[in-house]
């Protein structure tokens, strides 16, 4: 008796699609997973009591633009613009990551420190974007 399989085209297709991943999909997944650890980065800076006018918290954002290589695709998380006094928010969150000893400033380490915090958090909300995408094509 041969043996035949029904809908295995199907799946064929759908494992294709599913390994041609949309950027719309790739870029919600990095924002999704972006947005949780500037959220945690937010709340080190908070708790680390590195908050003074609150400008070097409020700056952190995620980069709108996918950045591409020819192996991966990231999104920037990172405190952006500048102070009131012209100073770039990046050189004041730098200073306050690894200290700036001739100042007086030891090393906080707070993105370190929320990254590591908030990794399993960032991989749920990236699986939640990518569990939306199997339930469209009814992989999950």
């Amino acid at each position: 008796m041969p043996m035949t399989v029904d809908g295995l085209d199907g799946l064929l297709l759908d494992l294709e699609a599913l390994a041609e991943l949309p950027d719309d999909t790739m870029s919600g997944m990095l924002h999704a997973g972006g947005e949780v650890i500037a959220q945690a980065h937010k709340s080190a800076i908070q708790s680390d009591g590195l908050v003074d006018s609150g400008q070097l918290r409020d700056s952190i954002k995620v980069s709108a633009k996918v950045r591409r290589t020819s192996s991966a695709r990231s999104v920037e998380i990172y405190p952006q613009g500048k102070r009131t006094d012209g100073t770039r928010n990046a050189e004041v969150g730098f200073i306050h990551e690894y200290g700036a000893p001739g100042r007086g400033i030891p090393a906080k380490q707070w993105m370190r420190k929320a990254n590591e915090q908030a990794e399993d958090a960032a991989c749920t909300a990236a699986e939640d974007v990518y569990d939306d995408y199997l339930r469209s094509k009814n992989l999950l």
